[in-house]
């Protein structure tokens, strides 16, 4: 194993050997004695026991969690031996009984959802089989009765200023690109209280005889609970016209593929709105047309920005709102040395941005520390980490980024922001061969918490390996005490499906409680 791979792993042997308690990585706790008293989930990921469980095959994975009001919401999916996919959301009661739950009907893609904190829920359904207006808003009761479904207004508030004499009026089709078994989807909705914000991706609307080209442009839109229904409250463009394009190196079984398209959203403290996405020449220079955030030379040129067709090196862009939507501006990021890298989630708090995913860092020399399958093996595989950074929303300013090497492939795909620190969750274990994107080794569990001023990063690695195939977690949320994730078991891994095995890219549901 060559010199870095091993220098990581030493120091995290010592790191868990200084340590009072186990599973950290960085300076000890303060820990008094045996007993480690320390409160809240810190107490949970150094005392706590994970419990783990599988739903075999073909069955729902998770791909989404939240706790609310004593319950505990999952937006789930399925894949069959036929290739067939379906979602639903499900809630649960403390004790595990399940409360209710809401089917997708056929041609209904459920994207996501948010819980306000009347309990109800707002979820964000795409109807697949139209070619125009297809996104629907379904506001649930605590019950889990439908009180209103209603389309996603066409926008009827976006400034002249934002179509920049790019975009036709209205400016978008409401209409995503694509979507699949395991696609986050591209509507995507956070609670403003009652309220609801959405950021979509949507086809740009073409005028009738006009352009045929698949280019996309990005919205965000606020709308108010009143009298059992949704009104627009304002909308803006986030990107305009553009041309991004799926990875097309990446396979979707850790949710790489969309990572290049989808937006993320998050509501701050204060109500800013945030908005994060990949950052492309194509993002960038609709910015740049639009709004005047960037150059055009940088658009082509800049250290933090890749091409339109993305690669494995993503940088990561946040555009804020204020709260009645003025745009505030744009930050881009990508780690320094960093060979690869990509963002599958973020999280917004007092000012501040978190970010969780994965990179490949190069060494000082500009070569990376590719590590063999097996001891004594000729191969060379990717060394891969999973990243975790905080920006300052106003300067971009990196306050703390930590990378988690377990000894082999790592990345996170979902993070919350606790009173504890950043709790984030995805898969460790894993191989991928340094010559294309083939992975070789499945994935395991990977839970890990990094406290509020990054010093410290704790880890566990709960539930099976993964070996052939993939155990991995896609969603995470937490409390005080306790925190609670899903994701697949048994999942496909790269060239599963070869040859036509449908059966071989079904997958099982997994959760993992610790407490």
């Amino acid at each position: 194993m060559p010199l870095r791979r091993t220098r990581y792993l030493l120091g995290a042997l010592l790191s868990w050997g200084a340590s009072a308690c186990s599973g950290t990585d960085g300076a000890p706790s303060p820990c008094e004695g045996a007993d480690c008293a320390v409160p809240g989930l810190t107490r949970a990921f150094e005392k706590g026991t994970p419990e783990s469980q599988v739903q075999p095959r073909a069955g729902f994975g998770g791909l989404k969690v939240r706790r609310a009001s004593g319950r505990t919401f999952v937006l789930e999916t399925t894949r069959d031996a036929e290739g067939r996919d379906t979602r639903r959301l499900t809630v649960s009661a403390q004790d595990g009984t399940r409360l209710w739950r809401f089917d997708a009907s056929a041609g209904e893609h459920l994207s996501d959802f948010t819980v306000h904190p009347s309990g109800e829920t707002t979820l964000g359904v795409e109807r697949t089989g139209a070619a125009a207006e297809t996104f629907d808003l379904v506001r649930l009761s605590t019950e889990g009765q439908v009180l209103s479904r209603q389309p996603l207004p066409a926008p009827a508030t976006v400034p002249d200023s934002d179509l920049g004499g790019t975009l036709p009026s209205p400016a978008f089709r409401m209409k995503s690109p694509w979507v699949h078994a395991l696609t986050d989807g591209w509507l995507r909705t956070e609670a403003r209280g009652e309220d609801v914000a959405v950021a979509f991706l949507s086809l740009v609307a073409v005028p009738e005889g006009g352009p045929t080209t698949q280019e996309l442009a990005s919205g965000l839109m606020t709308l108010q609970w009143t009298d059992g229904h949704y009104t627009e409250q304002w909308t803006r463009v986030v990107d305009g016209r553009h041309s991004t394009q799926p990875a097309a190196w990446a396979y979707d079984e850790f949710r790489w593929r969309e990572a290049a398209l989808r937006p993320l959203l998050a509501v701050d403290s204060d109500g800013r709105l945030v908005v994060g996405r990949t950052w492309n020449t194509s993002r960038c220079m609709a910015s740049s047309r639009t709004f005047n955030d960037f150059t055009p030379v940088h658009c082509r040129s800049g250290d933090d920005v890749t091409t339109t067709v993305d690669t494995e090196r993503q940088p990561f862009a946040v555009t804020a709102f204020t709260p009645v939507g003025t745009r505030i501006g744009t930050q881009v990021f990508v780690p320094a040395r960093a060979a690869e890298f990509v963002v599958f989630d973020m999280a917004v708090r007092d000012g501040e941005v978190a970010l969780a995913g994965t990179v490949v860092t190069e060494d000082a020399d500009g070569t990376l520390a590719y590590y063999p399958s097996s001891p004594g093996a000729q191969d060379q595989m990717t060394p891969y980490d999973g990243y975790l950074g905080v920006l300052s929303l106003d300067s971009g300013a990196l306050r703390f980024e930590h990378r988690v090497d377990t000894g082999r492939a790592d990345h996170f795909s979902a993070l919350r922001w606790t009173d504890a620190g950043l709790v984030a969750v995805g898969a460790s274990g894993w191989d991928r061969w340094h010559g294309g994107m083939s992975i070789s080794r499945g994935a395991g569990a990977l839970l890990a918490l990094a406290s509020t001023d990054g010093q410290t990063v704790r880890t566990q690695q709960p539930g099976p390996e993964g070996q052939g195939r993939h155990f991995h977690l896609l969603g995470v949320d937490a409390d005080e005490d306790s925190l609670v994730a899903v994701g697949l078991a048994e999942a496909p891994m790269t060239h599963s499906g070869d040859g036509g095995h449908l059966e071989a890219m079904t997958f099982g549901g997994l959760t993992v409680e610790l407490r």
